[in-house]
């Protein structure tokens, strides 16, 4: 009998199928942050033709940029086209960084180059110019966008995150008549803001 029970015991183990290994499972959640960026330096220099005595300065984000313009014929008063002036062209670069979503808006204060004094019967005191805007770089589609400016009047353009060089193209238009001896100025104000 107890040969039996021994047998029958063992036969009872072999039986039994294996346990399974216990086993848990723990999640982690990794978030972080990436700050939103924004931001334009003004190149050193700019480029042009038909400006003589150019000067460029940069303070922080601040661009001043002037030169003398060309006047034809100045020596004689005969020809139709005396005090009419050249067209200018010049290039001003902004290394710029947006690491979203951006638009950048152009702003005219006089929407020409204006003289304060006041131009006689014949004359002018504003000189009209276009602005072409310009991406080149990695990230975003390329504006380019060309405006006739008003005053107070404005562009705005939409853009992808973009790592590169903006830049500003100004061409002053010759005149057709002749322009007010005298300092000429406009101030274009660019802003570019990261889309909420």
């Amino acid at each position: 009998m107890k040969k039996i029970l021994v047998a029958a015991l063992a036969a009872s183990v072999l039986a039994t199928p294996a346990l399974a290994e216990s086993s848990d499972t723990a999640t982690i959640n990794l978030t972080g942050n990436v700050e939103q960026i924004c931001t334009v330096v003004p190149n050193a220099g700019f480029a042009g033709a038909n400006m003589p005595n150019r000067a460029y300065q940069r303070a922080d984000d601040a661009v001043s940029a002037s030169w003398d313009f060309v006047i034809a014929n100045t020596n004689d008063p005969t020809q139709a086209n005396i005090g009419q002036t050249n067209q200018a062209f010049f290039s001003i670069a902004f290394q710029t960084f947006c690491n979203d979503n951006f638009t950048w808006t152009t702003t005219y204060t006089n929407g020409a180059l204006v003289n304060p004094a006041s131009a006689p019967t014949g004359f002018t005191n504003s000189l009209a110019y276009t602005v072409d805007l310009k991406q080149i770089g990695t990230g975003a589609a390329s504006i380019t966008g060309e405006a006739a400016p008003t005053a107070g009047g404005s562009q705005a353009y939409n853009s992808d995150a973009f790592n590169g060089i903006s830049q500003v193209d100004f061409n002053v238009k010759p005149s057709t008549t002749p322009p007010v001896a005298g300092d000429y100025t406009e101030t274009v104000t660019m802003t570019f803001a990261a889309d909420a």
